[in-house]
C-alpha cells in the first residue's frame, strides 16, 4: 500500500475495510486465494477485482490507492501464484472458484 492511502488508513481506520469491502476482500473467493496462495488482504482484493474483470485503475479508484501501486501488488499476486500473466491469473481463479 503506497504511503498515502497508509496515512489516511491510520488517520481513518474503518476506510480500508470499506473501500476493500465494496472490492471483494470478505468474499469466500478472497479468503481462498489468501489461503492458498498466501496473498496479503489487499492483494486477495486485487484478484478478486481482476477476476471480475477490472482495469487497473478502476481497481486503484475504488481502494483509494495509486495505478503503481495496483501493478506491484498485481506483480506479488503472479509470483505467489506463480502464474506470468493476468490472462493465467483469471483462469486459475476461475477454476478456483468452480470448486
Amino acid at each position: 500500500m503506497g504511503a498515502k492511502s497508509m496515512m489516511a488508513t491510520k488517520s481513518n481506520p474503518s476506510r480500508l475495510s470499506s473501500q476493500t469491502a465494496e472490492t471483494g476482500a470478505g468474499t469466500a473467493l478472497a479468503t481462498a486465494l489468501r489461503a492458498r496462495f498466501g496473498l496479503s488482504r489487499m492483494e486477495a482484493v486485487v484478484a478478486c477485482a481482476l477476476a471480475d474483470g477490472l482495469t487497473y485503475q478502476e481497481i486503484a479508484d475504488r481502494c483509494g490507492i495509486s495505478y503503481h501501486t495496483i501493478h506491484s501488488h498485481v506483480k506479488a499476486i503472479h509470483v505467489k501464484a506463480r502464474v506470468s500473466t493476468n490472462s493465467r491469473l483469471q483462469a486459475l481463479i476461475r477454476r478456483i472458484e468452480a470448486v
